[in-house]
């Protein structure tokens, strides 16, 4: 295949595959040990480790998976993703700062220490760069998937939402990463959680938006932003699934096919009109 032609580089999939890898390794601790605990005393030597790796892997993973992004970005759009990492990282601090010290849009809910450094110590430095991380490749799909400005804005923040269906029960049900304050029906975490995750996807969405990134997210393959996409909710999607959260898993799987569908819809749209969907999204 020409190189021209070609959606992922050698880079792209030495990446991906690192991270795939690294979340494997990461779903296999957690199967083995973190479902298992007595296994510890098994292997005595795994007890010093364990709890070291409990908080080391998520915040690599994190790290990890904000670098990877960056490499699939960088060799294509240059720095001009920069003012949409800004945006992406000052509203979702402002959106976790006040929903950890006053319950809203969230509910009621506090970071515990494994994560790393909090900022105002409320907040993890970390979890501003995950909204990027999964905010910013929501953005890009969504602007292939659906035409119209408000469409995109739903779409991108839908699929926020759907990478939360297993986030939270993995995160904070399966692992103390989080605590909420008032347990509800969804694996411990209350409903209006989600509405908060669509609400705050909106005005990250329409941040990025605003800064004008959109014309450098339409260079960016869409196949590309998929499988990092569906990289990155492994982790969470494989937890849920080794620990039986069923719903969870269903869900998330049930929302992704939707989306597929869609974007297959808006494929027989496009392919209708004379056109392919690559060109009528890129518009």
């Amino acid at each position: 295949m020409p190189e021209s032609r070609r959606v992922f580089t050698r880079l792209d999939l030495w990446s991906l595959v690192t991270l795939g890898l690294f979340t494997a390794v990461v779903v296999a601790g957690f199967g083995s040990f973190g479902r298992h605990p007595e296994l510890l005393a098994r292997f005595p030597s795994s007890r010093e480790f364990y709890p070291v790796a409990f908080e080391v892997f998520a915040r690599g993973h994190v790290i990890l998976a904000f670098a990877v992004l960056g490499l699939l970005l960088i060799p294509r759009v240059g720095a001009k993703w920069i003012p949409a990492l800004i945006v992406a990282v000052v509203l979702s601090l402002g959106m976790e700062l006040l929903g950890t010290a006053t319950g809203f849009p969230f509910s009621g809910y506090r970071y515990t220490e494994l994560l790393g450094y909090r900022v105002a110590g409320l907040v993890p430095l970390l979890i501003p760069f995950s909204w990027f991380m999964m905010g910013f490749p929501s953005y890009v799909l969504a602007r292939r998937i659906v035409t119209g400005r408000l469409a995109r804005l739903a779409l991108g923040s839908l699929l926020l939402v759907i990478w939360d269906l297993t986030l939270d029960p993995a995160m904070s049900e399966l692992s103390p990463y989080w605590v909420w304050e008032t347990a509800g029906v969804y694996y411990g975490m209350p409903l209006v959680n989600l509405a908060g995750w669509f609400g705050t996807g909106l005005l990250i969405m329409a941040g990025f938006d605003a800064v004008g990134v959109g014309a450098g997210a339409d260079r960016i393959p869409a196949p590309v932003m998929e499988i990092y996409y569906a990289t990155v909710l492994a982790l969470s999607l494989a937890m849920t699934l080794v620990a039986g959260y069923w719903l969870a898993v269903l869900l998330t799987l049930a929302s992704l096919a939707g989306v597929k569908a869609l974007a297959g819809a808006g494929a027989s749209a496009g392919a209708e009109a004379g056109t392919t969907w690559w060109a009528a999204r890129a518009r």
